[in-house]
Protein backbone atom coordinates (compact mmCIF):
# COMPACT_ATOMS: atom_id res chain seq x y z
CA UNK A 1 0.00 0.00 0.00
CA UNK A 2 1.21 3.13 -0.82
CA UNK A 3 2.53 5.52 2.28
CA UNK A 4 -0.37 8.34 2.79
CA UNK A 5 0.06 12.26 1.34
CA UNK A 6 2.85 13.81 3.15
CA UNK A 7 4.07 11.34 5.12
CA UNK A 8 7.88 11.66 5.06
CA UNK A 9 9.93 8.15 4.53
CA UNK A 10 11.76 7.41 7.16
CA UNK A 11 14.72 5.62 5.94
CA UNK A 12 15.11 3.19 2.96
CA UNK A 13 11.83 1.94 2.46
CA UNK A 14 12.01 -1.13 0.80
CA UNK A 15 14.84 -3.35 -1.46
CA UNK A 16 14.61 -1.71 -4.61
CA UNK A 17 13.62 -3.64 -7.57
CA UNK A 18 15.99 -4.75 -10.27
CA UNK A 19 15.41 -3.16 -13.52
CA UNK A 20 17.85 -3.32 -16.88
CA UNK A 21 20.28 -0.09 -16.75
CA UNK A 22 18.74 1.06 -19.75
CA UNK A 23 14.90 1.06 -18.24
CA UNK A 24 16.42 3.09 -15.58
CA UNK A 25 18.69 5.40 -17.88
CA UNK A 26 14.89 6.03 -19.34
CA UNK A 27 13.09 6.35 -15.98
CA UNK A 28 15.71 9.09 -15.11
CA UNK A 29 14.85 11.24 -17.81
CA UNK A 30 11.32 10.55 -17.71
CA UNK A 31 11.70 12.54 -13.99
CA UNK A 32 14.24 15.12 -15.34
CA UNK A 33 11.61 15.38 -18.29
CA UNK A 34 8.65 16.21 -15.16
CA UNK A 35 10.42 18.89 -13.67
CA UNK A 36 10.21 20.67 -16.81
CA UNK A 37 6.97 20.03 -16.92
CA UNK A 38 6.19 21.30 -13.63
CA UNK A 39 8.56 24.50 -14.13
CA UNK A 40 6.42 25.04 -17.47
CA UNK A 41 3.05 24.40 -15.70
CA UNK A 42 3.93 26.52 -12.66
CA UNK A 43 6.99 29.28 -13.63
CA UNK A 44 10.02 29.98 -12.46
CA UNK A 45 8.68 32.02 -9.01
CA UNK A 46 7.37 28.52 -7.53
CA UNK A 47 10.01 26.07 -9.08
CA UNK A 48 11.83 24.64 -6.00
CA UNK A 49 10.94 21.45 -3.44
CA UNK A 50 9.42 24.18 -0.89
CA UNK A 51 6.46 25.27 -2.82
CA UNK A 52 5.97 22.06 -4.51
CA UNK A 53 5.04 20.36 -1.75
CA UNK A 54 2.96 23.10 -0.54
CA UNK A 55 0.83 23.26 -3.66
CA UNK A 56 0.61 19.69 -4.32
CA UNK A 57 -0.41 18.44 -0.75
CA UNK A 58 -2.95 21.38 -0.70
CA UNK A 59 -4.32 21.13 -3.61
CA UNK A 60 -4.73 17.33 -2.78
CA UNK A 61 -5.56 17.44 0.87
CA UNK A 62 -9.20 19.72 -0.42
CA UNK A 63 -9.47 16.96 -2.97
CA UNK A 64 -9.94 14.42 0.08
CA UNK A 65 -11.70 16.95 2.05
CA UNK A 66 -9.23 16.61 5.13
CA UNK A 67 -8.05 20.24 6.54
CA UNK A 68 -5.06 21.73 5.88
CA UNK A 69 -3.91 24.04 8.81
CA UNK A 70 -1.12 27.21 8.66
CA UNK A 71 0.63 24.74 10.88
CA UNK A 72 0.67 21.49 8.63
CA UNK A 73 1.22 23.67 5.08
CA UNK A 74 4.61 24.89 6.92
CA UNK A 75 5.05 21.46 8.42
CA UNK A 76 4.99 19.95 5.20
CA UNK A 77 7.84 22.11 4.11
CA UNK A 78 11.84 20.15 4.14
CA UNK A 79 13.52 23.04 5.05
CA UNK A 80 13.94 26.85 6.17
CA UNK A 81 13.19 28.35 9.44
CA UNK A 82 9.53 28.81 11.14
CA UNK A 83 9.71 32.15 10.05
CA UNK A 84 11.01 31.35 6.42
CA UNK A 85 8.16 28.65 6.05
CA UNK A 86 5.73 31.16 7.04
CA UNK A 87 6.83 33.75 4.94
CA UNK A 88 6.45 31.41 1.67
CA UNK A 89 2.97 30.28 2.79
CA UNK A 90 1.97 34.34 2.83
CA UNK A 91 3.61 34.32 -0.63
CA UNK A 92 1.17 31.91 -1.47
CA UNK A 93 -2.08 34.08 0.08
CA UNK A 94 -0.39 37.45 -1.55
CA UNK A 95 -0.26 35.55 -4.95
CA UNK A 96 -3.90 34.41 -4.47
CA UNK A 97 -2.55 30.84 -4.92
CA UNK A 98 -3.84 30.01 -0.87
CA UNK A 99 -6.91 31.46 0.71
CA UNK A 100 -7.33 31.52 4.60
CA UNK A 101 -10.92 29.91 6.04
CA UNK A 102 -11.61 30.08 9.57
CA UNK A 103 -12.16 26.48 11.37
CA UNK A 104 -16.00 26.31 12.15
CA UNK A 105 -15.58 23.99 14.95
CA UNK A 106 -12.73 26.16 16.63
CA UNK A 107 -12.16 29.66 15.67
CA UNK A 108 -8.13 29.75 16.60
CA UNK A 109 -7.65 27.72 13.78
CA UNK A 110 -6.83 28.76 10.15
CA UNK A 111 -7.45 26.08 7.39
CA UNK A 112 -5.51 26.69 4.03
CA UNK A 113 -7.42 26.10 0.80
CA UNK A 114 -6.48 26.32 -2.77
CA UNK A 115 -8.07 28.75 -4.96
CA UNK A 116 -10.07 28.04 -8.09
CA UNK A 117 -7.28 29.16 -10.09
CA UNK A 118 -4.67 27.33 -8.40
CA UNK A 119 -6.71 24.18 -8.72
CA UNK A 120 -7.06 24.40 -12.06
CA UNK A 121 -3.15 25.19 -12.81
CA UNK A 122 -2.24 22.26 -10.26
CA UNK A 123 -4.85 19.88 -11.43
CA UNK A 124 -4.09 20.58 -15.12
CA UNK A 125 0.01 19.59 -14.04
CA UNK A 126 -1.22 16.48 -12.32
CA UNK A 127 -3.40 15.37 -15.34
CA UNK A 128 -0.35 15.98 -17.46
CA UNK A 129 2.37 14.27 -15.56
CA UNK A 130 0.55 11.50 -15.43
CA UNK A 131 -0.66 11.03 -19.23
CA UNK A 132 3.19 11.53 -19.90
CA UNK A 133 3.88 8.61 -17.10
CA UNK A 134 1.29 6.09 -18.26
CA UNK A 135 2.90 6.89 -22.09
CA UNK A 136 6.40 6.23 -20.41
CA UNK A 137 5.13 3.04 -18.88
CA UNK A 138 3.64 1.93 -21.53
CA UNK A 139 6.37 2.24 -24.42
CA UNK A 140 8.56 0.00 -21.29
CA UNK A 141 6.39 -2.41 -21.61
CA UNK A 142 5.63 -2.25 -17.90
CA UNK A 143 1.46 -1.89 -18.43
CA UNK A 144 0.26 -4.03 -21.17
CA UNK A 145 -2.16 -1.12 -22.41
CA UNK A 146 -2.53 2.59 -21.63
CA UNK A 147 -5.13 2.81 -23.08
CA UNK A 148 -8.17 3.12 -20.97
CA UNK A 149 -5.93 5.62 -18.28
CA UNK A 150 -5.68 7.42 -21.10
CA UNK A 151 -8.72 8.25 -22.02
CA UNK A 152 -10.36 8.97 -18.55
CA UNK A 153 -7.77 11.17 -17.88
CA UNK A 154 -8.83 13.01 -21.44
CA UNK A 155 -12.81 13.49 -20.32
CA UNK A 156 -14.07 15.60 -17.24
CA UNK A 157 -14.88 12.42 -15.31
CA UNK A 158 -16.43 13.26 -12.05
CA UNK A 159 -14.60 11.85 -9.51
CA UNK A 160 -11.57 11.56 -11.42
CA UNK A 161 -9.26 13.68 -8.84
CA UNK A 162 -9.74 11.79 -6.38
CA UNK A 163 -9.82 8.14 -8.26
CA UNK A 164 -6.69 8.76 -10.42
CA UNK A 165 -4.78 12.20 -9.64
CA UNK A 166 -4.67 11.94 -5.62
CA UNK A 167 -2.69 8.42 -5.91
CA UNK A 168 -0.58 10.03 -8.23
CA UNK A 169 -0.05 12.54 -6.10
CA UNK A 170 0.96 10.47 -3.56
CA UNK A 171 3.23 8.61 -5.86
CA UNK A 172 5.15 11.93 -6.42
CA UNK A 173 5.28 12.79 -2.92
CA UNK A 174 6.75 9.51 -1.93
CA UNK A 175 9.48 9.71 -5.02
CA UNK A 176 10.77 13.29 -3.33
CA UNK A 177 10.49 12.25 -0.05
CA UNK A 178 12.39 8.69 -0.97
CA UNK A 179 15.19 10.83 -2.22
CA UNK A 180 15.47 12.66 0.59
CA UNK A 181 15.25 9.50 3.17
CA UNK A 182 18.02 8.19 0.54
CA UNK A 183 20.60 11.16 1.25
CA UNK A 184 18.92 11.79 5.01
CA UNK A 185 17.74 14.93 3.75
CA UNK A 186 20.95 16.40 3.14
CA UNK A 187 20.96 16.45 -0.33
CA UNK A 188 17.19 17.84 -1.45
CA UNK A 189 16.27 17.56 -4.59
CA UNK A 190 16.22 21.39 -6.24
CA UNK A 191 19.99 21.85 -5.55
CA UNK A 192 21.56 18.58 -6.32
CA UNK A 193 19.76 16.43 -7.94
CA UNK A 194 20.64 17.36 -11.15
CA UNK A 195 24.42 17.19 -11.15
CA UNK A 196 24.35 13.59 -9.51
CA UNK A 197 22.07 12.26 -11.70
CA UNK A 198 23.93 13.82 -14.59
CA UNK A 199 27.20 12.93 -13.05
CA UNK A 200 25.94 9.01 -13.09
CA UNK A 201 24.51 9.02 -16.66
CA UNK A 202 28.02 11.07 -18.06
CA UNK A 203 29.71 8.14 -16.01
CA UNK A 204 27.48 5.34 -17.24
CA UNK A 205 28.11 6.25 -21.08
CA UNK A 206 32.04 7.08 -20.27
CA UNK A 207 31.72 10.68 -21.01
CA UNK A 208 32.21 12.37 -17.42
CA UNK A 209 31.23 15.81 -16.56
CA UNK A 210 33.74 18.37 -16.15
CA UNK A 211 33.61 20.87 -13.41
CA UNK A 212 32.19 23.16 -15.05
CA UNK A 213 29.33 21.03 -16.76
CA UNK A 214 27.87 19.74 -13.25
CA UNK A 215 27.78 22.98 -12.23
CA UNK A 216 25.69 24.06 -15.30
CA UNK A 217 23.29 21.28 -14.66
CA UNK A 218 21.81 22.92 -11.88
CA UNK A 219 18.80 24.86 -12.16
CA UNK A 220 19.54 27.80 -9.25
CA UNK A 221 22.34 29.39 -7.57
CA UNK A 222 25.58 31.52 -8.77
CA UNK A 223 28.75 30.18 -10.00
CA UNK A 224 30.11 30.33 -6.71
CA UNK A 225 27.00 28.82 -5.00
CA UNK A 226 26.86 26.04 -7.66
CA UNK A 227 30.43 24.95 -7.15
CA UNK A 228 30.34 25.12 -3.54
CA UNK A 229 27.64 22.35 -3.72
CA UNK A 230 29.67 20.12 -5.77
CA UNK A 231 32.71 20.52 -2.79
CA UNK A 232 30.12 19.37 -0.30
CA UNK A 233 29.26 16.59 -2.33
CA UNK A 234 32.59 15.51 -2.71
CA UNK A 235 33.27 16.04 1.01
CA UNK A 236 30.59 13.58 2.06
CA UNK A 237 32.21 11.15 0.00
CA UNK A 238 29.40 11.42 -3.77
CA UNK A 239 31.49 12.52 -5.93
CA UNK A 240 34.61 12.46 -6.88
CA UNK A 241 37.22 14.86 -8.54
CA UNK A 242 39.97 13.13 -11.46
CA UNK A 243 42.16 15.08 -13.65
CA UNK A 244 41.29 14.01 -17.53
CA UNK A 245 43.84 11.83 -18.78
CA UNK A 246 43.70 13.28 -21.87
CA UNK A 247 44.02 17.23 -20.79
CA UNK A 248 45.62 18.14 -17.17
CA UNK A 249 44.00 21.37 -17.09
CA UNK A 250 40.71 19.59 -17.25
CA UNK A 251 38.88 18.36 -13.84
CA UNK A 252 36.17 15.55 -14.59
CA UNK A 253 33.44 15.22 -11.48
CA UNK A 254 32.37 11.42 -11.20
CA UNK A 255 30.04 9.73 -9.05
CA UNK A 256 31.11 7.65 -6.51
CA UNK A 257 30.57 4.02 -5.95
CA UNK A 258 28.34 5.40 -2.62
CA UNK A 259 26.21 7.95 -4.67
CA UNK A 260 25.85 4.85 -8.02
CA UNK A 261 24.38 2.65 -5.32
CA UNK A 262 22.26 5.54 -3.54
CA UNK A 263 20.97 6.60 -6.94
CA UNK A 264 20.26 2.89 -8.70
CA UNK A 265 18.85 2.02 -5.38
CA UNK A 266 16.29 5.31 -5.33
CA UNK A 267 15.17 5.14 -8.82
CA UNK A 268 14.63 1.27 -8.72
CA UNK A 269 12.56 1.36 -5.82
CA UNK A 270 10.24 4.73 -7.21
CA UNK A 271 10.30 2.67 -10.64
CA UNK A 272 8.84 -0.54 -8.84
CA UNK A 273 6.59 2.06 -7.12
CA UNK A 274 5.11 3.58 -10.26
CA UNK A 275 4.98 -0.02 -11.97
CA UNK A 276 2.39 -1.13 -9.57
CA UNK A 277 0.26 2.46 -9.02
CA UNK A 278 -0.29 2.51 -13.06
CA UNK A 279 -0.85 -1.45 -12.97
CA UNK A 280 -3.96 -0.12 -10.39
CA UNK A 281 -4.63 2.80 -12.24
CA UNK A 282 -5.12 1.51 -15.31
CA UNK A 283 -7.23 -1.70 -13.72
CA UNK A 284 -9.53 1.17 -11.88
CA UNK A 285 -10.01 2.84 -15.97
CA UNK A 286 -10.67 -0.72 -17.38
CA UNK A 287 -13.24 -1.29 -14.84
CA UNK A 288 -14.88 2.08 -15.45
CA UNK A 289 -15.14 1.51 -19.16
CA UNK A 290 -16.48 -2.09 -18.88
CA UNK A 291 -19.21 -1.19 -16.60
CA UNK A 292 -20.20 1.71 -18.52
CA UNK A 293 -20.29 -0.63 -21.57
CA UNK A 294 -22.91 -2.89 -19.85
CA UNK A 295 -24.96 -0.17 -18.98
Amino acid sequence: MMPTLGEAAAGVPEVPQEFPKDLLIAWIRHMESYGQVWYEDIGRDYFNQEYWYLLVIATVRYWRREPLYIGDACDCMKTGSARTRETRLRRLFDASWLEKAQNPDDRRQTRVLPTADMQRIVGGHLRKSLALATRFAHQSDMVATADPLAAVLETAEPGANETYLVPWAEFLVTYTDDWNATFSNRFHTEEYWHPFVHCLLASWADQPLTMGEACQAMRTGSNRTRENRIVIAITRKLLARQKSVTDMRTTLVLPTPALERHLVGHFGRTLGQLQRLLRSLVSRATGVDSRAGTQ
